[in-house]
């Protein structure tokens, strides 16, 4: 195990050397990994958000064993990731037409649900010139946006490379494009196959799609059709902040933040059952215009029998950690302040291991109570790290300059 740098909170403007640490830095955690890698990557926590002033996180620095800042990056959260379902479309084939600006006029049958049965089309060449290279696919039965269609064709037909085109409609009327020109490709050469059978078509919402090749591109012999959707990852769960709250003038409640928390979520919460109509502000500093975090919406707490009913938390406009809150009813209200609880996803700090690794310096007291930070691999090249030491008491807040980052 290697210890490859300290994760710091700036007090003071210059660092100059390892063992002038403690003096230069209010808070500091030596990181120690398991294996060596460019990069790394460490989800926040609250106790390092609450240690933290400036409202960009500009005081958060990781450090070498010569008290040189190496390139830090704060990322957000991890969108989750989603994963593909293939499903059968079902497809007819169509007449390529002989221009690109000739048309088509498609006649459908559809039963009493609204399924394709049937397809007649005129123009674009007879049905005797017919070719599997064009095709109607029938999306009715998906309910999810298609993200891409995926083709398949006879392996006897490679080789092959061909360019194609897909439209959208709801009635089969009105076409629209939704992917101009896509590659389909078949080759093979010194016993090496490569092949490309989908055509990405971003989030395509429609009940069909018509594809064909752009003109003097060669037919693909289609020998089936699947649309490819893609089901959303799941969300991480909030972490969520709770505030006690103060009553102000005109039906306010006013709170305060006291980590650099990226707030997205407000939910309010009281001991006694309650229905209001609420908005949320917040602003950076005590005289400043409050800023509007969420539109007006109800808020309740009912109880029926032995539970209750609760509405639901409300999305802010935006991700906020602004230190004073603002909590507005439409109508006066009686009783003790509610509590304002404000939900966030931690963040990531990564960075990269440059510089020389630290060794003077020894883990903190495994009594100090401080909840170890969890690390997540940032990229391919990334590997686990974890936080060895608690945090020491801050001294107070002096400003100092912000250290030079640049994403890895």
């Amino acid at each position: 195990m290697r210890r490859v740098a300290y994760l710091a909170l700036l007090a003071w403007p210059a660092l100059v050397a390892a063992g002038e640490l403690e003096e230069e830095w209010s808070h500091a955690w030596p990181l120690s990994v398991e294996e060596p890698a460019a990069a790394y990557g460490l989800e926040l926590t609250p106790e390092i958000y609450r240690t933290l002033h400036s409202p960009s996180l500009a005081d958060l620095q990781v450090v070498d064993a010569r008290g040189q800042a190496v390139p830090t990056l704060v990322q957000p959260a991890p969108a989750p990731a989603s994963t593909e379902r293939l499903q059968r479309a079902p497809w007819f084939p169509l007449p390529p037409p002989p221009l690109d600006d000739a048309r088509w006029e498609l006649i459908g049958e559809t039963d009493a649900e609204g399924w394709l049965r049937r397809i007649e089309t005129r123009g674009g060449g007879s049905s005797e010139g017919r070719e599997a290279g064009a095709a109607l696919v029938d999306l009715s039965t998906i309910q999810r946006p298609v993200a891409a269609l995926s083709l398949t064709w006879d392996d006897a037909a490679a080789p092959l490379d061909s360019l194609y085109r897909v439209e959208a409609s709801d009635d089969l009327e009105s076409w629209r494009g939704v992917l101009r020109q896509g590659r389909l490709l078949d080759i093979t050469h010194d016993g090496e196959r490569l092949v490309r059978r989908r055509l990405e078509l971003g989030q395509a919402s429609a009940r069909y799609l018509r594809l064909r090749p752009l003109p003097g591109q060669p037919a693909v012999a289609l020998v089936g059709i699947e649309a490819v959707t893609r089901q959303p990852g799941a969300v991480a769960k909030p972490s969520w902040e709770s505030l006690a709250g103060v009553r102000a003038e005109g039906g306010e409640f006013h709170y305060r933040l006291a980590a650099r928390l990226p707030a997205s979520l407000a939910d309010v919460t009281s001991d006694s059952p309650y229905a209001a109509r609420w908005r949320l502000e917040s602003r950076e500093a005590p005289d400043a215009a409050w800023q509007a975090r969420t539109s007006a919406w109800t808020g309740y707490r009912l109880v029926e029998g032995d539970g209750e009913l609760r509405s639901p938390p409300q999305p802010l406009l935006g991700s906020h950690r602004d230190r004073h809150w603002r909590l507005i009813a439409d109508s006066p209200r009686s009783g003790p302040a509610p509590t304002l609880r404000l939900g966030y996803t931690s963040e990531r700090v990564v960075f990269l291991a440059e510089g020389e690794a630290p060794g003077g310096w020894s883990p903190a007291a495994p009594g100090s109570g401080a909840r170890r930070p969890r690390w997540h691999r940032c990229s391919t090249r990334c590997a686990s790290a974890r936080v060895k030491a608690g945090s020491r008491p801050p001294p107070a807040w002096a400003s100092g300059r912000r250290w030079p980052a640049r994403p890895p």
